[in-house]
């Protein structure tokens, strides 16, 4: 699902505005308003790689891509970054070592048990369905979860919960 750079643009608005703290919103909007189309491009492959990276570069934890095979202590950073950045909230996460030592995000009920945590205090986790072997997140309130569904679709992407099987290994 492949829309043109303005379609998408609005999605990264409607983004920024339900999900980036105050901090970061005014470069975030400047950033996507002169977004171009990365769709195709040979560094990046896709234009929410570009702005991935651009993120990441920037210490901006909006939109984090988690590969299936990471520690769930990055988990851990990325979400409480993110509630703490985004909404100056801090909450109790789950601990890594109940998952034991070798465990990765990918393990089984990670994402429930994280999103669980989060929907206690009305947050939860996005996910936008790159079909690849990552996880690429997004921490909401769980009241803009429909805002959030067509923001991801317009972006151009499906987007899913921590209880679709497809991020509990289930399919």
């Amino acid at each position: 699902m492949k829309n043109n750079i303005e379609t998408q643009q609005e999605g990264y608005l409607t983004l920024i505005d339900l999900c980036v703290g105050t901090s970061n919103r005014s470069r975030l909007i400047d950033f996507v308003t002169n977004l171009k189309d990365y769709n195709g491009d040979e560094n990046y492959t896709t234009t929410l790689n570009y702005v991935m990276a651009h993120l990441d570069r920037n210490s901006i934890h909006f939109i984090m891509a988690l590969d299936w095979k990471q520690d769930i202590a990055d988990l851990v950073w990325r979400i409480r970054s993110a509630l703490k950045d985004n909404f100056d909230l801090m909450i109790e996460l789950p601990k890594p070592t109940t998952y034991g030592e070798r465990a990765s995000v990918s393990y089984k009920n990670v994402f429930k048990d994280f999103d669980d945590a989060l929907r206690f205090h009305n947050f939860q986790i996005g996910f936008i369905d790159t079909n690849s072997d990552e996880y690429v997140m997004i921490v909401h309130k769980t009241e803009h979860q429909d805002k959030v569904i067509e923001a991801v679709r317009k972006v151009g992407y499906d987007y899913l919960d921590a209880n679709a099987p497809k991020i509990n290994n289930e399919i």
